[in-house]
């Protein structure tokens, strides 16, 4: 199976869980001055609109799993990771925040686990936006979404892309990043919300 047959399997299986077959945009990093010719990393990014009702899209990456997640399971197993997120039907660069997430998780800096944030994501993409960072936490909006598939060579797993504010990463920096989670919980925060108001 090529990589173009393996992503529309991917996004096959999402479309299960988004309620139809996605729209799959492709996305690919800009190009690096110092890389010597390297080709620059791509991305395919699923989006399934009236997801998960009407007036909201979801979005998945579909091939991310590739990049490194610098994790692994007690017995040497490497986790790989895909991401999903929720946005609002007219915010579509919700598609472009994935990728540049997806970017910045490839260069390796980053070691994935839930609660860890990616910082600037949303900023590097849409600077105007209230929230400028992403919160990667266990996912909570797709009931049908199996988060975890352990298997004999490596266990891939779903984190959900929340977008945060440069308020809450500076309490996250502080007080951790549980303890945002709980805060954003307890506030009811409306996670799909691109400039909704912080919670700290």
């Amino acid at each position: 199976m090529d990589a173009s047959d393996e992503v529309m399997e991917a996004a096959r299986r999402i479309g299960s869980v988004f309620g139809g077959l996605p729209q799959v945009l492709r996305f690919r990093a800009a190009v690096d001055a110092d890389a010597d010719g390297e080709t620059p990393d791509e991305v395919s990014i699923a989006v399934g609109d009236g997801c998960p009702g009407p007036g909201y899209a979801s979005y998945a990456t579909l091939d991310m799993s590739r990049f490194p997640t610098n994790v692994a399971t007690d017995d040497g197993r490497p986790i790989r990771t895909e991401l999903v997120t929720v946005g609002r039907a007219d915010y579509r660069a919700l598609a472009d925040v994935l990728a540049q997430c997806a970017f910045a998780i490839a260069s390796g800096s980053f070691h994935l686990t839930p609660n860890c944030i990616i910082p600037n994501a949303i900023r590097e993409v849409d600077p105007a936006r209230s929230m400028k960072h992403l919160l990667l936490v266990v996912p909570f909006i797709w009931p049908d979404l199996e988060i975890l598939v352990d298997t004999e060579e490596r266990v891939d797993t779903w984190l959900q892309a929340v977008p945060i504010s440069d308020s809450e990463l500076e309490y996250a920096s502080g007080k951790g990043t549980d303890q945002l989670f709980r805060r954003l919980e307890e506030s009811g925060a409306d996670v799909s919300d691109i400039d909704r108001a912080s919670v700290v």
